[in-house]
């Protein structure tokens, strides 16, 4: 495995993210048009037949038909 440093800005310094921000969100989220984003297994689970819908329980927007 190789190690890379953080991208170098135009200033010079490097940008190695918030760890603030990364410690709050977990790396998988879904978004819904109502403005809520939330790790997958925070949605709801509609069953039709052989589908499965995960849809917003905020909203109830239909965010995926598998």
């Amino acid at each position: 495995m190789t190690l890379a440093s953080a991208p170098e800005r135009p200033d010079g310094s490097q940008h190695r993210g918030s760890p603030s921000i990364a410690a709050e969100r977990p790396k998988t989220l879904l978004f819904c048009p109502c403005g809520r984003e939330a790790a997958p297994d925070e949605w709801r689970v509609d069953r039709d037949g052989t589908h499965r819908r995960l849809v917003c329980p905020d909203c109830g927007e239909t965010l995926t038909v598998r």
